[in-house]
């Protein structure tokens, strides 16, 4: 489903949900990662949304997940990691579109607030479809509902 080599998608939002994960740390991450010493944790928001372009993929369902962006890491020959789209479709009971989109830690609150004010759709662009996975390069949120002429 996702084997293009740039997609661009419009969802429409339609409701979220905060959540905080705190778990134990596996003994993987470097202890100046850690929470405390031995805990990790992430802030994250799920968003439920409904595609609407591609028309090809009109009217599916897509998870989004958001969380915090601790560091920008730039490459040279690579675009900053800022998430990535899946197709989970057959995975798990109801599986279908999925994203996960890092916002800048500094701009945490704000978007937080906005999404349960006034942001109502989002556009996203995937690159190097591989069939199961596009890479996102770009994003933004907006509270126009209708999409572009």
């Amino acid at each position: 489903m996702l084997a293009e080599a740039e997609l661009d998608f419009l969802v429409e939002l339609r409701g979220c949900d905060g959540g905080l994960s705190l778990l134990p740390s596996p003994p993987t991450v470097p202890k100046e990662h850690r929470f405390q010493g031995g805990l990790i944790y992430s802030p994250m928001i799920e968003i439920e949304g409904r595609v609407l372009a591609p028309r090809s993929l009109g009217g599916h369902r897509m998870r989004l997940w958001l969380s915090q962006l601790k560091s920008w890491h730039f490459g040279r020959y690579q675009p900053p990691y800022i998430g990535d789209i899946y197709d989970r479709t057959g995975e798990l009971p109801g599986g279908g579109l999925e994203a996960m989109l890092y916002i800048p830690e500094e701009a945490w609150l704000t978007a937080v607030e906005c999404l349960n004010t006034i942001w109502r759709r989002l556009e996203l662009r995937g690159v190097d479809g591989d069939g199961r996975r596009m890479t996102v390069v770009d994003f933004s949120f907006s509270s126009n509902a209708l999409p572009p002429p």
